[in-house]
């Protein structure tokens, strides 16, 4: 064909490409004329095939890569430009019918009720700092002994201050309040234990043996809340599980006469507390408000059980009777104080 002509052909083939969206969907691509098998063709094709795909017809494009491959003959899994093309509209044609995702939202930032505990954590932990360092100083001096206590409250609560300049996310100071609960209260008991019952008798022992409990459950309980996000009920229903399981043990350790090793026994209540706790907190979702009704639950069965011990037995029954009888009060009353709570 001479030059003249092939102009001519390539003028016809790109008005027919113009119109080859309408009739891919309507008559199909196979039902255009044959056309030209030249470079002018090839060029005019792959551009309106591209164009398509940027305009975000990807169903056009397709229709018209498909309808061009099966004129020539040619596999859709080739590697020619216009087979690519062909998968690359196939490929935006699925994604536009795909559900949209849900949009990345930041982690809910803590509510009051955490700020209270994140504040009085912080503040317990730099008072208990203070008296700490009185102990071991024999600091007893009514004007010299409350100056370090007031001085590590008031570094904890500007290191809380400082952590919340951006509020801390959900569940943080949750965690590191139950963290250091959970861990003064494992301290306690291993220095009563220790100590032989007697933790006042070696204060600078068992103040170390409280402060390094204390610490070691607030770093613990920081790097869950970083690296889990907990929920701040489930943090406040480990508190829970750890202050009852201790009151649960030393209500077992009197009850057995156990004098010397009480330590012990608050201490096992606290480690199947706090365990227990952790364990059903997810299937149970608690919530903040529920735990409070729960911890209410457990003192008002527990000083309930208390009191109808001693109506029912005298003095010269054995202690584990009446003692049976509170530990019965505080199960019962804070499992109703945590069904009442979920109304």
């Amino acid at each position: 064909m001479s030059r003249p002509g092939r102009r001519v052909s390539g003028a016809i083939a790109a008005g027919l490409l113009w119109a080859a969206p309408v009739g891919a969907q309507t008559l199909g691509a196979e039902a255009l004329p044959a056309p030209p098998n030249d470079a002018a063709w090839e060029r005019a094709l792959l551009d309106q095939v591209t164009a398509l795909l940027g305009a975000g017809q990807a169903a056009s494009a397709r229709a018209m890569a498909e309808g061009e491959l099966r004129r020539r003959g040619e596999r859709p899994e080739g590697y020619s430009t216009l087979a690519v093309l062909l998968r690359v509209a196939r490929a935006q044609e699925t994604l536009g019918r795909a559900p949209a995702l849900p949009p990345i939202t930041a982690p809910p930032r803590r509510g009051t009720y955490e700020a209270v505990t994140l504040y009085g954590s912080a503040v317990a932990y730099g008072a208990a700092v203070g008296l700490w360092v009185d102990a071991l100083a024999t600091l007893d001096e009514p004007l010299t002994a409350p100056w370090l206590p007031a001085l590590g409250a008031s570094a904890g609560a500007v290191a809380a201050w400082a952590l919340d300049r951006r509020p801390v996310r959900q569940g943080l100071g949750a965690s590191i309040n139950a963290g250091l609960v959970a861990g003064a209260l494992i301290g306690t008991g291993l220095a009563t234990e220790l100590t032989g019952g007697r933790p006042w008798r070696e204060v600078p022992l068992a103040s170390s043996v409280m402060l390094g409990g204390a610490t070691l459950g607030l770093g613990l309980g920081l790097a869950l809340g970083l690296t889990t996000h907990p929920r701040p009920g489930g943090a406040a229903f480990v508190v829970s599980g750890s202050v009852w399981g201790t009151a649960l043990g030393l209500v077992t350790g009197i009850a057995t006469q156990s004098d010397r090793h009480v330590g012990i026994f608050a201490l096992s209540g606290t480690v199947l507390g706090t365990a227990a706790a952790m364990i059903t907190a997810g299937a149970l979702e608690p919530t903040p408000a529920q735990t409070r009704w729960l911890d209410l639950g457990a003192l008002g069965g527990g000083l309930l059980g208390l009191g109808l011990g001693l109506l029912l037995f005298d003095s010269s029954a054995p202690p584990a009777a009446r003692m049976a009888v509170t530990e019965l009060g505080m199960i019962g009353g804070g499992v109703a104080g945590f069904m009442f709570g979920r109304r």
